[in-house]
């Protein structure tokens, strides 16, 4: 990642294939001068199962954190300073949900699962956004993908977030 760059990686699945984890590892601008936050989405991939989402997460920050020296699991000042870090979890599911998906990506599975990854992010000390609550009674063309308006709205609260950081 070039100075004041950014980047986008996706990886949807665990374990993290090597290829895509080398490809996570380079992006990283190591530049201790460079101002960083991270911003992780986590969607569907694996049906929430909470382990593999674990086990994901926790790879991803350590792979930020060896790759910048820096930490990213603790909030408040620290002699080497600490990266941001934003969690965002799925939103809820819309009526056009296909009913194969109803039990592992329901609304049911998808507020249980927000509820885990706030209390696992607060755990690391990093923050979440739950989208769940926002975006219930919003337009799902599909029962899973948001329409501009929503997705606008949750880019906005992503700016905000931003906007809140001491960097």
């Amino acid at each position: 990642m070039s100075s004041g760059g950014r980047a986008v990686e996706q990886i949807v699945r665990y374990p993290i294939p090597e290829e895509e984890h080398r490809r996570l590892e380079k992006a990283i601008d190591p530049n201790p001068l460079q101002r960083k936050a991270f911003i992780l989405g986590h969607g569907l991939w694996n049906n929430l199962e909470m382990d593999q989402a674990l086990n994901w997460l926790d790879l991803v920050l350590d792979t930020i954190e060896s790759k910048t020296g820096t930490g990213t699991r603790q909030r408040g000042s620290s002699p080497k300073g600490n990266l941001p870090v934003l969690l965002i979890t799925p939103n809820a599911a819309g009526e056009k949900k296909p009913d194969e998906w109803i039990v592992s990506q329901g609304n049911k599975a998808l507020v249980k699962f927000e509820h885990e990854m706030a209390a696992q992010a607060s755990k690391r000390g990093i923050d979440h956004l739950g989208t769940w609550n926002m975006s219930i009674q919003a337009t799902l063309y599909d029962g899973v993908h948001m329409d501009m308006r929503g997705n606008l709205l949750k880019a906005q609260m992503v700016l905000n977030w931003l906007d809140l950081l001491d960097m």
